[in-house]
């Protein structure tokens, strides 16, 4: 069971990636301000099990990957691209929506906004 959730998790990380590539105008503030969502996606991909509901808490490794996310994330316009990114991927691989407004909060990561559907990353300073 474990090789067949680990291999779903890999399905959805390899379309979400493919997904959020093939969306070059969406994708283009974000590398302007130089973020990867493919970047983001591949830490963020640590998370998934948390993320779609199958584990209580996020992991170490997650948390790490939240950690360089945010860390990364040091200007104005960093932090409404990583927004962006985050918006994308919760849509992409059909995250549980409390699970994304807790992971940074599980993780140690302060962050002054949430991340779902309904943010505005413009408003993000």
């Amino acid at each position: 069971m474990k090789k067949t959730m680990i291999t779903s998790a890999v399905a959805v990380l390899l379309f979400a990636t493919t997904a959020l590539a093939a969306q070059q105008p969406a994708a283009a503030p974000a590398r302007a301000a130089g973020i990867s969502c493919i970047g983001l996606l591949n830490d963020l991909s640590l998370c998934l099990n948390f993320l779609q509901g199958d584990a209580d808490e996020p992991n170490d490794r997650c948390c790490q990957g939240v950690k360089r996310i945010f860390a990364a994330a040091d200007t104005t316009a960093k932090k409404q691209a990583t927004c962006k990114c985050l918006k994308s991927a919760f849509n992409l691989v059909d995250a549980d929506l409390y699970a994304t407004q807790t992971l940074t909060g599980d993780c140690g990561v302060p962050l002054s906004y949430t991340i779902s559907p309904d943010t505005d990353c413009s408003d993000i300073e």
